[in-house]
């Protein structure tokens, strides 16, 4: 609104002004509460910023990358160009987007005839370091072990055997960009390819790209390489094609999968415990059918980026001096350390809630009183961002789940369909209809409206 940038006024002034504005506004929840009714101790009210939960916060850290749960690798992450930091697969809005699927001539490296590969995104093609086909697929299984050479770029790259590709898709030869897919990654991964990073996390296109290319979007850098395959003869086709595409649900930008430095849970270890309880009955989901939809997601869990590059929220209890990495509630003793500039995803601290708001980790006579609870109610959209979180976390600190029942109720939408969200601008504040229409007015369903299970 201000019209200035985070860092013109740097970390300092704008943690402050964050503050500030909690100060202003961060008892707008509890007065709604008030005034609907609420019968809550509102002297028990917890903010995960608090002094003493923030300590705990760090301690968890620590301690999961004592067990080695916790590490930091070069790995392919969802970027958002729009916040300039990494996010989860479950910050991820998918849209479904029309776009040009566009055919590519490679030719051979022998010059014995060409390789025609299908890709929606012919801006990566610029970091692409091989081609794979399906082993069983009879048109391309004597190319294996051969090589072609990159279109505008000159570059060689292998044609390689995978299982992954799907030879009903396109052409059936895949365009293998490690820095820009997962998918493309993990193949990397397997058969040892260089990855080259051709945009960068301002969202354009880098260096890497090539001098022509540098510095466009991805979309403008989309346009400028299909017309220069059109003049250099090796544009085989192009269609319009419906998939579907990541979006930020904060930002709004479209996401780009980088691969990038972070921090990362391991979650398998964590997840087999909160399985455990669902499958012999200790947390019931109501409906049942969210309870398979859990499951689903913890047996089929990714490694999760915790790391994230913002100001506000829990920094990393991690220090660096030079190639040494010392992760602690202290810095190491000695000059020139420095704190990881990074936080923690929102929903690593939202994780603990159930036993740190009751004094964890000190054994409080609130802790051994109210943990574990009994109800948990809440909506489909946060199963996995906290429900599953909360219950992998409660089990591997307090050993038990921290709720035995999730009644997971409906999602009230606004008029255009979208569910009603205060990030979304599309929430009602309950003071302002109390105020025009008197205290019942919450309670008052307005003739027409459709109300669906």
């Amino acid at each position: 609104a201000d019209g200035i940038a985070r860092k013109e006024i740097g970390r300092e002034e704008f943690v402050r002004r964050v503050w500030e504005w909690r100060g202003e506004y961060g008892g707008r929840i509890i007065d709604q509460l008030h005034r609907l009714g609420c019968t809550l101790d509102y002297r028990r009210e917890r903010f995960t910023m608090d002094e003493g939960y923030a300590a705990a916060v760090a301690k968890v850290f620590v301690d999961l990358h004592a067990k080695g749960y916790i590490y930091r690798d070069h790995y392919m992450v969802n970027w958002d160009p729009g916040l300039g930091s990494a996010i989860s697969d479950l910050e991820v809005e998918d849209r479904e987007v029309v776009d040009s699927l566009v055919s590519i001539a490679y030719p051979l490296a022998d010059g014995s005839g060409e390789i025609v590969v299908a890709t929606v995104r012919p801006e990566t093609m610029l970091g692409d370091t091989a081609v794979a086909v399906n082993p069983e697929d009879p048109r391309y299984r004597d190319l294996i072990g051969s090589t072609c050479i990159l279109p505008l770029v000159g570059r060689e790259i292998p044609i390689i055997g995978d299982d992954h590709v799907q030879p009903e898709f396109g052409t059936g030869a895949l365009k293998v960009t490690p820095a820009h897919s997962l998918d493309d990654f993990e193949i990397g991964r397997r058969h040892g390819l260089e990855t080259i990073g051709v945009i960068g996390e301002d969202g354009r296109m880098t260096a890497e790209a090539g001098e022509r290319y540098a510095g466009l979007t991805p979309a403008e850098c989309a346009e400028a390489v299909v017309a220069d395959l059109e003049g250099l003869g090796a544009l085989r086709g192009r269609e319009d094609h419906t998939h579907v595409v990541p979006f930020s649900h904060r930002s709004g930008a479209r996401v780009e999968p980088l691969v990038s430095l972070q921090w990362f849970c391991d979650m398998k270890a964590l997840a087999e415990p909160a399985m455990a309880v669902v499958h012999d009955g200790r947390v019931k989901f109501t409906p049942a059918k969210w309870g398979d939809v859990y499951l689903r997601w913890l047996e089929e869990i990714r490694p999760w980026c915790v790391s994230r590059q913002l100001w506000w929220g829990h920094q990393l209890p991690v220090y660096y001096r030079d190639d040494e990495i010392h992760v602690g509630l202290e810095p190491p003793e000695g000059d020139g350390w420095e704190r990881d500039p990074d936080v923690l995803d929102t929903w690593f601290s939202s994780a603990l809630w159930p036993f740190v708001t009751l004094g964890w980790p000190e054994r409080t006579p609130e802790l051994e009183r109210f943990y574990p609870t009994a109800v948990l109610s809440t909506a489909r959209d946060i199963i996995f961002l906290w429900v599953a979180r909360m219950v992998m976390m409660g089990m591997e600190y307090m050993g038990e789940p921290p709720f035995s029942d999730v009644y997971i109720h409906s999602v009230v939408q606004a008029p255009d369909g979208r569910r009603m969200s205060k990030s979304l601008g599309t929430s009602i504040d309950q003071s302002e209809l109390i105020d025009a229409n008197g205290a019942d007015a919450v309670l008052k369903v307005p003739a027409g409206t459709q109300i669906y299970e």
